[in-house]
């Protein structure tokens, strides 16, 4: 039970340099004045996000939710049927915001993506056909552990800010456990030493694509030489919101 306590103390340790570095750029950018083209750009990126286990479904399905908004059952299970109904909702969170700001409604099938994150989806999908191990460590990956949500759920400021904390309260709290509650599969699913060193060097390489993600869609806030020290670990690391 120690050792595998340890294994994922050092996983966790991999990833949350890289999340106190997502959490760095936010903070960065709302340090300076912003206008209203710079918040639209990232409401869309995130709004897109958002959307996309609606867009992951069978076009059949995709057809049945856009009709009833509702699921008869989901093809990966009653999970995630839930998390797909929780992200909907966080997307339309984001889209009313939108479209009160820029008089722009947006739906499910639109936005493109970013082209990073564009990268960091086919990174992720390419380690989740490969296995178990490979799809629950990407899996834990997922939001970053919360520390984008957080940081907006804690702005304050003027009505906008006020806004965007009340939208990020709602998604923070439902996001908080989606990634990092993966530790316990990965565990689950590691046989030896160098299974836990494959999902060390897959948390580290889509963690690092995340803050990437993260900053092209801030408009990069944080400069290369930045990123390099957060890559090489010159950042406060961010602290998972469950226990180990």
């Amino acid at each position: 039970m120690n050792d595998v306590r340890s294994h994922v103390a050092a996983l966790v340790a991999v990833a949350s340099p890289y999340w106190a570095g997502e959490a760095e750029v936010v903070r960065t950018y709302f340090s300076y004045p912003r206008t209203q083209t710079q918040d639209l750009f990232w409401l869309r990126a995130q709004a897109y996000k958002e959307a996309r286990p609606f867009r992951d479904l069978p076009p059949n399905l995709r057809d049945e939710f856009l009709r009833t908004g509702t699921l008869t059952y989901h093809p990966d299970g009653p999970e995630a049927s839930v998390r797909l109904s929780q992200e909907v909702q966080h997307f339309r969170l984001l889209a009313e915001l939108i479209a009160e700001i820029s008089d722009e409604p947006v739906a499910l099938t639109d936005l493109p993506p970013l082209r990073e994150d564009h990268k960091l989806q086919e990174l992720r999908a390419t380690y989740k056909k490969q296995g178990d191990l490979e799809r629950t460590a990407a899996a834990f990956t997922e939001g970053g552990g919360g520390a984008m949500f957080a940081v907006l759920s804690q702005l304050d400021g003027g009505k906008f800010e006020r806004r965007l904390a009340a939208i990020f309260k709602v998604i923070a709290a439902d996001e908080r456990s989606h990634g990092p509650m993966e530790i316990y599969a990965i565990a689950r699913s590691t046989k030896s030493e160098q299974d836990w060193q494959k999902a060390s060097t897959i948390v580290q390489e889509i963690s690092r694509q995340r803050v990437l993600m993260r900053n092209e869609m801030f408009g990069y806030p944080l400069s290369p030489a930045r990123l390099q020290e957060i890559d090489e670990g010159k950042i406060s690391p961010w602290q998972m919101a469950l226990p180990i």
